[in-house]
């Protein structure tokens, strides 16, 4: 009999990998593990035991090397979605297996995550501030040309939104890091 597959929706954010760590561990608890996903939150699982597993996201490019690294750790590598590793280890009575063990590596990790928000945040700037004459322009257009233009405008908007409060969060947590 081959096991079954579950397939779960849960988006998130990468100033969200804890808070994803621990659903992924909800999930082994209940005997779904994780067996693929992709970067618009669509979670494969396959069914099986409940099991006390912990899981670990990290980003970075996918070498030989790296891979091995955390093989030879015992890391079981899962799966991979734009430039982000997720990695499973059966947790031990009275310790939880971290990938990261040190202030230097956490801060590095969450720099790798920082350095593409913020280039995003900086990105929508200059489309932001160009839309402010461009919408005076717009006055004499068809209405569907202004919806098209306003949507654009607003959809900027939110990513920039959405990038800043991720570049805030993850800001702060290396800050927290920093105070250990």
């Amino acid at each position: 009999m081959s096991a079954s597959i579950v397939r779960k929706y849960k988006l998130w954010f990468v100033w969200q990998d804890e808070e994803h760590q621990q659903w992924l561990e909800q999930m082994a608890r209940e005997g779904l593990h994780l067996r693929d996903t992709n970067a618009i939150g669509m979670h494969t699982f396959v069914r099986g035991a409940p099991a006390d597993m912990v899981y670990r996201w990290d980003v970075r490019k996918g070498t030989p090397d790296y891979l091995q690294l955390f093989r030879d750790a015992g890391w079981e590598h899962v799966a991979s979605t734009v430039g982000w590793h997720c990695w499973r280890k059966a947790r031990q009575p009275g310790a939880t297996p971290e990938i990261f063990t040190d202030t230097a590596g956490k801060l590095a990790r969450n720099g790798r995550i920082l350095l593409p928000l913020g280039l995003a945040l900086i990105a929508q700037v200059p489309m932001i501030a160009s839309h402010r004459n461009y919408l005076a322009a717009l006055a004499g257009q068809d209405a569907a040309f202004q919806g098209t233009a306003l949507a654009a405008l607003w959809v900027g908007a939110a990513a920039a939104l959405l990038c800043l409060f991720g570049c805030i969060k993850l800001g702060l947590r290396m800050a927290a890091l920093k105070r250990l």
